[in-house]
């Protein structure tokens, strides 16, 4: 698969990639405003539900900071990169990136993370 046919958050997370056929995790990091901190939760709530759903997703999590109330995290973990690009093209993952939009005070920071396991 050519970058270009790559939605442009996978192409994005394939350039940390050293094989993009093997697993990997990511952390999505979100500042969301004060006050909108459920509403956020509310909106979240459905690719939650569908993306654990979907074949090659092994985790996909919404986090609150304890003490931090407006910083949320999403960890995904995917069996590749194929399944993160698979995911980011549903049309609920593409409202919910809409939906977020108007929530947040800046744009979402990922990293992205190796797996290395002991075998």
């Amino acid at each position: 698969m050519s970058s270009s046919e790559l939605h442009p958050l996978a192409d994005e997370v394939s350039q940390h990639l050293t094989d993009p056929r093997k697993t990997f995790m990511m952390l999505v990091y979100c500042d969301v405003q004060s006050g909108k901190e459920d509403e956020f939760k509310t909106a979240f709530h459905p690719a939650l539900k569908a993306t654990v759903e979907e074949a090659g997703n092994f985790t996909y999590r919404l986090i609150q900071q304890a003490n931090i109330p407006t910083a949320f995290i999403v960890i995904e973990h995917w069996q590749d990169l194929q399944s993160l690009d698979d995911h980011l093209k549903h049309p609920y993952l593409e409202k919910l990136l809409s939906d977020l939009e108007p929530l947040l005070t800046k744009p979402p920071r990922v990293d992205v993370f190796q797996e290395y396991v002991a075998l």
